[in-house]
């Protein structure tokens, strides 16, 4: 059984091709097969080797016709108990949904399937569909948030402003009933970062507190004429401002079009309708992911399971369901990844992820990717 496992690892793993969704189905069709899949891919933990329970048995997977999944990790020391799913810890933990209906949801996130067409090929309701989006959003918000750092310094110039996200009273006049956002972008790098976050108002007292944490001592920051940013220049930075009520290019040649063309496209990549204003940085996170990785990558889907990857580690050797003793390097056996356990399980606020998020809904992150000359002339006052 390993080795015709260990083939169709190898089939997936060596192919040029990336996987499309007829090729996913196939793959689903086998349970053995997908997770096989998946352990290659650090997506399943690998539970094989000396039992921490007993110490005498070891723990091996088998087949379970009882078990969710068909598979379940067991303790060859028939006295003892020891005995996990095979989903723990992982990604999967905590839902009720199969391990091949939950990559397939992964695989039209990644590829931006339509809601209806989610609901009506996976036969779903719409908030399970939701809140599994939802949840690839959070991998992507907590991706941003471990790879955070000032950005900046001197020599280097930093285009602020805020922006307003939200609805329109009968689709007509200015922006009501939405979020302020606030953000920064670097300028003249050849990968620039930049940083976004939601924001009650827009006071000095809101806005300085952020500049100082995410923008280095010594940066050039271009900005509007907001009276907040006033005090920039006691505060260690070089500040220039544009009048966009009288040009929105200075005679020095200072703008805000980075910035300003910057707002456009993540207003673009927002839902059109039904967006909770909680969720507004977790659609910041995911814009700067899929610009980052997603977009030109070669595979979305096989793209965005590394980001998983970055998020569920594997247990130390001194948690309980652990192995001791090292697994053999077969392909079927590949390690996999652990997070807080119950992530994917109702969108609760007390899930791992939500709690990092809490402690600062602001990050940058090194984007690596330019914009482009027609995004440059897009409009300036469209969040004004």
């Amino acid at each position: 059984m390993c080795s015709v496992l260990a083939q169709c690892v190898m089939e997936v793993d060596d192919s040029d091709k990336p996987i499309n969704f007829e090729y996913l189905c196939d793959l689903c069709s086998c349970s053995q097969r997908l997770n096989a899949f998946l352990r290659l891919n650090k997506l399943l933990f690998n539970f094989h080797g000396r039992c921490l329970r007993c110490v005498d048995g070891v723990v091996n997977l088998r087949q379970d016709r009882s078990a969710p999944d068909g598979q379940i990790w067991r303790c060859s020391n028939k006295k003892c108990t020891f005995k996990c799913v095979i989903r723990k810890h992982s990604f999967f933990s905590g839902s009720h949904l199969s391990i091949q209906l939950i990559v397939k949801i992964i695989y039209f996130w990644s590829h931006r399937y339509p809601n209806h067409i989610v609901l009506h090929e996976t036969r779903l309701n719409e908030r399970t569909v939701v809140d599994f989006f939802n949840f690839c959003r959070e991998v992507c918000s907590v991706v941003l948030e471990e790879q955070s750092e000032p950005i900046g310094g001197p020599g280097k110039v930093v285009e602020i402003d805020e922006s307003k996200f939200g609805k329109r009273k009968y689709n007509r006049g200015k922006r009501v009933d939405g979020v302020w956002v606030f953000g920064g972008i670097e300028r003249d790098s050849e990968t620039p970062k930049c940083f976004f976050t939601v924001v009650e108002d827009r006071s000095a007292k809101t806005l300085i507190p952020l500049i100082k944490r995410w923008i280095l001592p010594g940066t050039t920051i271009l900005s509007d004429c907001w009276k907040a940013y006033s005090s920039l220049c006691d505060e260690g930075y070089v500040h220039e401002t544009v009048n966009h009520s009288v040009e929105f290019v200075t005679d020095r040649g200072h703008h805000t079009n980075t910035i300003e063309s910057t707002w456009n496209a993540l207003n673009k990549s927002l839902p059109r309708y039904g967006t909770s204003k909680d969720l507004y940085n977790s659609y910041f996170a995911e814009y700067c992911m899929r610009r980052k990785f997603l977009n030109n990558s070669r595979d979305k889907f096989i793209e965005f399971l590394k980001l998983v990857v970055r998020i569920y580690h594997p247990p130390t050797a001194d948690t309980p369901t652990a192995a001791a003793v090292p697994a053999p390097p077969e392909p079927t056996e590949a390690a996999a990844l652990l997070s807080a356990p119950g992530l994917p399980a109702a969108c609760t606020a007390t899930s791992a992820i939500v709690d990092v998020l809490k402690e600062s809904d602001v990050g940058n992150f090194d984007l690596n990717f330019n914009i482009s000359d027609s995004e440059l002339d897009t409009t300036m006052d469209l969040f004004d």
